[in-house]
C-alpha cells in the first residue's frame, strides 16, 4: 500500500509514526520514573509525619510525667504524704499544685487533674471538679486494679479509661508514679486532647487509619478495631516512648499516590499537545522540504527521450507504472534512466570525436618533417662514412633512418610491443654510440612481444626522458635499464635509470594532471610528445585497465612502470589486438 502513496505522504507517515512511538514511550518511561521517585518521597514524608505525631503524643505524656516527678520532689507534698492530712495542709498542697502547674507552663487543655492517692483511702485532688465522698473514695481505692502495679514499675501510663474520681466518667489517660510507700501521684490527661492530636493533619479526611497499641500489643485506640483498608496500602509505625505504646498509621496506596496520578494526567496532556504540535511542524517541514524534489521529478519526467532502463532496475520497477505512480522517486528514476541513455549516446559521440582529434594531431606531428629529404641526406652520410672506412656512421644513419621511417611512414595508431621496443633500442644504440662507455644500457626482452598491441611511441619518450633530464648534473657513468615482458596474464614495461630521480613537485603536478586528463592537450609545452601526453594516449587506449606508476628508487634514480596485468586470458588477447 505504501508504494501507492506519494513521497511527501510517506515521509509524513514515517515521521508521524516515529513521533507516536517516541513521545508515548518517553512519557511511559518518565512517568514510571516519576512514580518511583514520588512514591519514595511520599512514603518518607508519611513516615516522618507518623513519627512527628508519636513524638507529640509522647511530649504530652512526658509533660504529665514531669509534673508528677516535680510533685514528688516537693517537701511540702512529701510531708503531706507522710503525715495525717488536715484541711489546712490540704489547702497548702493544692496551692503548691497550682503554682507548680504554672511554673511548668503546662497547657491547660492537656491537663485534667492531679491527685494524691493513699492506700488508706485518702484522696487529695486538684483540677477538674469531683463528685465523691470519703466512703466511696475508700471503696474505689481498694478496688483499683493498677494501685499495686506502681510498686513494680516506676512509671505507669493507663490507656484511655473513665475518670475514677468523677461520676460523669470523662475519658482520660492517667500518668502515675509512686511516692512514699502506700502513696501514688496520678496526673490525668483528657483523652479528647490526645484524640484531637491523632486527627491533626486531616488524618481522617485523607483516608488514614490510626491504631494505638499498648505494650502488650492490645489495641487501646480506637475502641473498635478499624476495618482493613481495601487494596494495597502503606503503613508506618512509631514508638511512644514514655507510655511504651506503639502508634501505627496506614493509608491506601491509591490515596497516597493521588497527587502522582494528577501530575500524570497533566504530563499525558502535555505529551498529547507536543505530539499534535510535532505533527503540524512535520507536515509543514515535509511539504517545504519535498517541494523542490517534486518539481524536479515533474520536470525530469517531462524531458523528451527514449525511456530505456537497465535490465535489473527494470525488473525491480516492473510492477510500478512510472507515469501513473504518485511516487516521485519512481518517476524520477524513469526520467533519470531516459536522461542517462541520452548522456551515454553523447559520451560515445564525444569519445569518437576525441579519438579523431588525437589521430589528426598525431598525423600532423608526423607531417612536420620532410621525410624524403631526410632519408636521402642520411643515406648520403652513410655512404660517405663507408668510403672513409668508418663503420659506425652507416650503422647510426641506418638506425636513424629506421626510426624516422617508423615515425613518418607507418600510419598505424597501434603497433606491436616488439616494434615499439625495437624503436626504443635504436634510440639507445645511438645514445650508446654518442656517450661510449659513459652510458651503460641493460635490456631485457621476454615473452611474445608481437602478440601485444600498444600506441606508437609509448616507450621511446620515457627512455629519452632518462637521457635528457635524468642524468642532468650527474657524473659518469650513467645507467639505463629497459625491461619488457609479456605472458598469458598481461604485459609490463619498466624503464629505470640511476639519475637524480623525479622531484617531489613534479610528482605532485603529475598526479594533479592525471585527475584533469580530459582537459589536457596532446602537445607538451616544449612542442614534443611529453610524458603526460604519452600517458594520455595510453589511458585513451587501455582505459581503467592500465597500470601506470612513476617512482624513485631507494638507491636513487627514476622508474617508470606501465602495462596491464589480468587473470583473464581472453582480456589479455583483446588488449593484444
Amino acid at each position: 500500500m505504501l508504494h501507492k502513496w506519494s513521497f511527501p505522504t510517506r515521509l509524513f507517515a514515517i515521521y508521524s509514526l516515529i513521533i507516536f512511538m517516541v513521545i508515548p514511550l518517553s512519557y511511559v518511561v518518565l512517568y514510571r520514573y516519576y512514580t518511583a521517585i514520588a512514591y519514595q518521597t511520599l512514603s518518607r514524608s508519611f513516615h516522618l509525619e507518623v513519627t512527628a505525631l508519636a513524638e507529640q503524643l509522647d511530649n504530652v505524656i512526658a509533660a504529665a510525667d514531669g509534673l508528677a516527678v516535680n510533685t514528688l520532689a516537693n517537701p511540702s507534698i512529701e510531708n503531706w504524704m507522710k503525715e495525717t492530712p488536715d484541711a489546712n495542709s490540704n489547702s497548702k498542697v493544692i496551692n503548691v499544685f497550682n503554682k507548680m502547674r504554672l511554673d511548668l507552663d503546662i497547657n491547660p487543655d492537656s491537663f485534667n487533674r492531679i491527685s494524691i492517692v493513699k492506700d488508706t483511702g485518702t484522696l487529695l485532688t486538684f483540677g477538674a471538679a469531683s463528685s465523691y465522698n470519703k466512703d466511696q473514695t475508700k471503696k474505689k481505692i481498694t478496688g483499683l486494679s493498677w494501685f499495686g502495679d506502681v510498686d513494680r514499675r516506676p512509671l505507669l501510663v493507663l490507656p484511655p479509661h473513665r475518670d475514677d474520681w468523677d461520676s460523669k466518667g470523662k475519658m482520660i489517660v492517667s500518668v502515675i508514679r509512686g511516692g512514699v510507700p502506700g502513696t501514688v501521684i496520678e496526673v490525668q490527661i483528657p483523652f479528647s486532647y490526645l484524640e484531637a492530636m491523632l486527627f491533626k493533619g486531616n488524618f481522617a479526611s485523607s483516608g488514614k487509619h490510626v491504631i494505638v497499641y499498648d505494650d502488650a500489643d492490645r489495641i487501646i485506640y480506637p475502641s473498635e478495631p478499624p476495618p482493613t483498608p481495601p487494596g494495597p496500602h502503606v503503613t508506618a509505625e512509631s514508638r511512644i516512648a514514655h507510655a511504651g505504646w506503639r502508634l501505627a498509621v496506614s493509608q491506601p496506596m491509591d490515596l497516597l499516590l493521588r497527587p502522582v496520578r494528577e501530575t500524570g494526567y497533566w504530563m499525558a496532556a502535555i505529551a498529547g499537545g507536543l505530539s499534535l504540535v510535532s505533527l503540524a511542524m512535520i507536515y509543514l517541514f515535509t511539504a517545504r522540504t519535498t517541494k523542490p524534489l517534486v518539481r524536479l521529478s515533474q520536470a525530469m519526467a517531462q524531458m523528451p527521450g527514449d525511456a530505456k532502463t537497465d535490465a535489473a532496475l527494470a525488473k525491480l520497477f516492473a510492477k510500478i507504472d512510472g507515469k501513473r505512480s504518485n511516487d516521485e522517486i519512481v518517476r524520477l528514476y524513469h526520467a533519470f534512466q531516459s536522461m542517462l541513455v541520452r548522456m551515454e549516446e553523447s559520451k560515445q559521440l564525444a569519445v569518437e570525436a576525441r579519438s579523431r582529434e588525437l589521430q589528426a594531431q598525431f598525423l600532423a606531428l608526423q607531417a612536420q618533417m620532410n621525410p624524403h629529404f631526410l632519408y636521402n641526406t642520411l643515406t648520403l652520410v652513410g655512404m660517405l662514412g663507408m668510403e672513409d672506412g668508418n663503420e659506425e656512421i652507416p650503422k647510426i644513419t641506418g638506425e636513424l633512418v629506421q626510426m624516422l621511417r617508423y615515425i613518418t611512414y607507418d600510419s598505424r595508431e597501434l603497433v606491436t610491443l616488439k616494434e615499439e621496443a625495437d624503436h626504443a633500442l635504436c634510440y639507445l644504440d645511438i645514445m650508446k654510440t654518442r656517450y661510449r662507455d659513459h652510458l651503460v644500457v641493460d635490456v631485457s626482452l621476454t615473452g611474445d612481444l608481437t602478440a601485444v598491441r600498444v600506441p606508437k611511441l609509448s616507450v621511446q619518450p620515457f627512455v629519452e626522458n632518462c637521457v635528457k633530464h635524468g642524468f642532468a648534473g650527474k657524473k659518469y657513468p650513467w645507467r639505463i635499464e629497459l625491461a619488457v615482458s609479456a605472458d598469458a596474464n598481461g604485459w609490463i614495461v619498466r624503464i629505470r635509470d640511476d639519475g637524480s630521480g623525479f622531484g617531489e613537485d613534479y610528482l605532485r603536478r603529475f598526479a594533479e594532471s592525471r585527475d584533469q586528463l580530459g582537459r589536457l592537450e596532446l602537445y607538451a609545452e616544449s612542442g614534443g610528445l611529453g610524458m603526460m601526453n604519452t600517458y594520455a594516449r595510453l589511458v585513451h587506449t587501455f582505459g581503467s585497465k592500465l597500470r601506470f606508476e612513476l617512482s624513485n628508487g631507494e638507491a636513487g634514480g627514476a622508474c617508470v612502470t606501465f602495462g596491464i596485468e589480468t587473470e583473464d586470458n581472453a582480456d589479455a588477447e583483446n588488449i593484444a589486438g
